[in-house]
């Protein structure tokens, strides 16, 4: 394999050494390779030294495919080398020191909505009983919640600093405190609390800081423009005043996540507290030209971004030069536009057969439609979403087992288990029993369980690997094994060729997930030597939904697309209320949230590696639409 040859600018970036830099990469320029391959670099260059290299991403995909590279590139080094997300980062962080915020390490992070509720209408209960007629949905606490936690309130005071104008002053503050003070009961965490501990450890606990400070002399962060408020606080603690070795690779004409936090001005405000440099990565390798020279046109009406910025370059070399590469359709009516989308997908499969499609619009709304006719016409569509929990009893089972073995006494997850056995097995067993059996066996539920176990599951090799590997804790993992051998082969016996056979293609593409997680884990995981609760507390990040099939049309909406690319992209929808945005339309033409809409259109066009399709109708449920202004844009 021939060595692949970088431009100037990615070299530059490549082998920047010491001291704060942006590299300000734009779609499509080979920033995740120019990552890489410094990281790479940086760790061969000084192999005989002990400092290790922390690479921060936004989302495990991005992080399995930066640590799948440098595992390609050089070889042994997940000792030296630390690849994930911020919450990632911070899980390990708490783990290890968590005592100091009064966080036990085999804590659980909550990733569901239903779990959060549940804490959230306790707390809101209570608060009630002492405040009759102070009615408040529990949505609304938990939106509040969420917004101190991302300020990274710890006192009253930073709550008021940041305090919306609002008549819920009084509730926001006994319950925000209520619900911290009742999650560390509970041991659990969720995301946005995983940064504000790690934050108030480093803050308040400066010598645990330092630990960190000195083990990484190389911080990297990945798509810096999505960073909001706590976490750019966080890497500054982080860093201190000491370590300046920062490389962040960002594109202030991304920031579409400003519901987030994200903000266009975060790069900037970077650039003033570290004195950083500045690396340009304009070359884009992704598109056509033509999607090239739309894309500048279009993000040229931006006025908030990084000073004397280049435009984009084209660089790719087209197979069909001289043939057009982007393609507008209006439709007189939204129902109109539908079929003719489905038909336009059905058109391209049949030329380019082997070419991958995505269909991208601005909501859920309209992308629904589309995809229930596609759908309906024999199309094989998938809609991508993050999916919290397991769903195959089967691999629920194996899941909660690994669960009831982190917390021995945990009642909830004890019940769910029953009900799994009833659904797997057919076999009931007592779990109202087996907790009174407990309460004089040390509360653990997992023990007494394993007693239960005689003949359940027909398999004597199968409980015995439960009872050593679990109970006794020997090698979770080996559990893990074992757990998927006993589901491959009882589905296997299950009579009715239709049922066996769905009922494995459902089970089957959890147990990939499963598969991709652990062995994107154990890129920088030692995992013989994880305790179940750190492989618990990792997992709990991962979304259980599997990766689309190459053939699968996806369906996604803009901010879903954000790091994927595609042979041919349709985005639907092309009109004013739409993309833009109603709401940014009436905050007005120059208002940052029409800004953050032309950077989501500017996301979305530049998704594709050969053709773009736009399409808009008149008229959108009834009311009539106005072909989009980002069209006219672009097309002046």
């Amino acid at each position: 394999m021939s060595e692949k040859i970088y431009t100037q600018s990615q070299q530059d970036a490549i082998h920047w050494g010491e001291g704060p830099v942006i590299v300000l990469a734009g779609p499509g320029s080979g920033k995740t390779a120019v990552l890489t391959e410094r990281i790479i670099r940086l760790l061969k260059e000084a192999e005989r030294e002990s400092f290790r290299i922390l690479a921060l991403t936004f989302t495990n995909k991005a992080a399995a495919e930066m640590s799948e590279r440098v595992a390609a590139g050089i070889e042994n080094q997940d000792k030296r080398l630390f690849i994930g997300t911020f919450h990632s980062f911070c899980s390990e962080v708490l783990r290890n020191h968590g005592s100091y915020v009064n966080l036990k390490s085999d804590f659980e992070i909550y990733s569901s909505n239903d779990d959060l509720n549940a804490v959230v209408n306790e707390i809101k209960e209570k608060y009630c009983e002492q405040h009759p007629g102070d009615e408040i949905s529990e949505l609304k606490l938990l939106n509040a919640i969420q917004y101190f936690e991302k300020k990274l309130c710890l006192t009253e005071a930073e709550m008021d600093a940041v305090m919306p104008k609002t008549g819920y002053q009084k509730v926001f503050k006994w319950v925000y405190f209520k619900y911290i003070e009742k999650m560390l009961e509970l041991k659990a965490l969720d995301y946005d609390m995983l940064i504000l501990l790690t934050y108030k450890l480093f803050k308040e606990y400066p010598n645990v800081a330092r630990i960190y400070r000195s083990m990484y002399r190389y911080i990297n962060i990945d798509e810096f423009q999505d960073t909001n408020y706590g976490q750019y606080a966080l890497v500054k603690v982080l860093c201190g005043t000491k370590n300046n070795n920062l490389f962040i690779v960002a594109d202030d004409d991304q920031v579409i996540y400003g519901w987030n936090g994200a903000s266009h001005e975060r790069l900037n405000e970077f650039r003033n507290d570290f004195h950083a440099e500045l690396i340009q990565l304009y070359q884009n390798f992704r598109c056509p030209e033509e999607v090239v020279h739309f894309a500048n046109k279009l993000i040229a009406h931006n006025s908030g971004r990084i000073e004397n910025k280049k435009p984009l370059k084209a660089m790719k070399v087209m197979e069909d030069t001289g043939k057009r590469h982007i393609f507008t359709k209006k439709y007189s009516e939204f129902e109109i536009e539908v079929n003719g989308v489905t038909d336009l997908i059905l058109e391209i499969q049949e030329k380019y057969s082997d070419e991958s499609i995505c269909v991208l619009a601005r909501t859920n709304r309209l992308l629904d439609k589309v995809f229930q006719i596609a759908t309906n016409k024999g199309i094989k569509c998938v809609k991508s979403k993050r999916k919290d929990e397991f769903e195959m009893p089967y691999v629920l089972l194996i899941y909660d087992m690994l669960k009831l073995a982190n917390h021995r006494n945990d009642k909830k997850v004890l019940q769910q288990i029953a009900a799994l056995i009833s659904s797997v097995t057919g076999k009931s067993i007592d779990w109202e029993k087996i907790i009174i059996q407990a309460e004089v066996a040390d509360g653990d539920l997992l023990k007494v369980l394993c007693s239960h176990f005689s003949g359940l599951f027909e398999d004597e090799n199968f409980e015995k690997s439960i009872v050593l590997n679990l109970c006794e804790g020997k090698s979770f993992l080996q559990y893990i094994n074992d757990a998927f051998d006993w589901s491959d082969r009882h589905i296997n016996m299950i009579h009715g060729r239709e049922v066996r056979e769905q009922l494995w293609s459902e089970y089957e593409a959890e147990k990939i997930v499963w598969g991709d997680f652990q062995r994107n884990l154990g890129y920088v995981h030692n995992l013989e030597e994880m305790t179940i609760a750190a492989y618990m507390q990792e997992f709990s990040m991962v979304s259980k939904e599997a990766e689309p099939k190459e053939d699968n049309v996806q369906f996604l909406t803009i901010h879903a697309s954000k790091g994927k690319e595609f042979d041919n992209v349709i985005i639907i929808g092309m009109v004013n209320d739409e993309l833009p945005s109603y709401q940014s339309l009436k905050k007005g033409l120059d208002s940052i949230e029409l800004e953050e809409e032309r950077r989501n259109c500017f996301v979305a066009i530049t998704r594709t590696k050969k053709r773009l399709f736009m399409t808009y109708s008149e008229k959108y449920f009834g009311w009539s639409k106005k072909m989009s202004q980002f069209l006219v844009e672009m097309c002046q």
